[in-house]
């Protein structure tokens, strides 16, 4: 659309302006444009509208349990539906701990991997890898579940999880029973479906830095590696932090795929490889399965728990980019 400015030149701007300002002056008034901006607002309307009505709707359904248990639902640790006591704390730790270990295992992996692919590799390569990675994206969560549960399970109960029990001083973490599904399998599925979208919005961001900044670098003596580590990605931090984020996001509202492989049992787990329980996978086992009334509404509860972890992600992920933004980065000052 021409701006407004456009319609206001001086009559002294000769006459090809004047018969410029008529032609929109006329066209302006069309029909087509007119439905346009009214579908327009129709269109903001109708998805507005859509989020207020399943906001209230989450808070209608909820309200019974929150009253039956208070505020204390948010942070009480113990869920069991069979004694009438609904707490979603324990479930709200489960969800944490997965998609942190989750995030330990995508972050690097996926910020290199964008980095090579961007960077380093060779476009004869580039190419199918991350043709490869988008397919990878497209996978069904069930099916990395199915296959999580199927090929995974044996794996880490007779290989991965021994091995990493013995292992000096971090073996801490890992003790226990071997079962297979734990919170450290469902942490590793979590991070192969997280992993797509960590790897294209990385590389997305590392190529829109400037290529007079690789440039500057590699005037200032910098290798190509150090060129990448200390410009290209200092210099796509904005856009690195919103992966990060939509990744935390994607791996905290997963609940098909966990709940096949991390062993649905609402406790704090006593290591990474014993089973636990997140908000999603509660919701998938619970919900067939809960009384009317209180049990029904406890389960929608959580699920209004975990709109308000991910609003509070999204919340966070988005100050974190506006402080990126104000914080300039220097080629030079970054490769002292």
């Amino acid at each position: 659309m021409i701006p407004d400015a456009a319609l206001r030149l001086p009559p002294r701007a000769g006459g090809q302006a004047s018969r410029v300002r008529r032609a929109v002056l006329r066209n302006r008034g069309r029909a087509g444009e007119r439905a346009y901006t009214a579908l327009r607002w129709v269109g903001a309307g109708l998805f507005g509208a859509v989020v207020v009505a399943l906001l209230l709707s989450i808070a209608g359904d909820s309200g019974q349990a929150l009253l039956h248990s208070g505020i204390g639902f948010l942070w009480c640790g113990t869920w069991n539906p069979a004694a009438g006591q609904y707490g979603a704390g324990i479930l709200v730790v489960g969800t944490l701990l997965t998609t942190a270990v989750a995030m330990v295992i995508v972050v690097p992996i996926g910020l290199g991997t964008a980095a090579f692919l961007s960077e380093l590799a060779p476009r004869w390569l580039a190419a199918p890898l991350s043709t490869l990675i988008g397919l990878l994206a497209a996978v069904p969560s069930i099916v990395v579940g199915l296959w999580g549960l199927i090929v995974l399970t044996p794996i880490f109960a007779n290989q991965v999880e021994p091995f990493l029990a013995s292992m000096p001083v971090l073996g801490w973490l890992f003790r226990g029973e071997a079962y297979g599904p734990s919170a450290l399998l469902a942490s590793v599925v979590l991070a192969v479906m997280t992993l797509p979208t960590m790897v294209a919005l990385s590389r997305t961001a590392l190529a829109g830095v400037p290529v007079a900044d690789r440039e500057a670098a590699l005037a200032l003596g910098a290798t190509r590696w150090q060129a990448v580590r200390r410009a290209v990605i200092p210099a796509a931090r904005s856009g690195i932090q919103a992966a990060v984020t939509l990744a935390i996001g994607r791996a905290m509202g997963e609940s098909i795929a966990v709940a096949m492989v991390i062993g649905n049992r609402p406790a704090i787990p006593a290591s990474l490889t014993a089973p636990g329980a997140t908000l999603g996978s509660a919701i998938v086992n619970q919900f067939a399965e809960a009384t009317p009334g209180i049990g029904t509404s406890s389960v929608i509860a959580l699920g209004a728990v975990l709109l308000l972890l991910t609003v509070a992600v999204n919340a966070g992920g988005q100050a974190l980019l506006r402080r990126g933004r104000a914080i300039p980065v220097s080629t030079a000052g970054a490769l002292r």
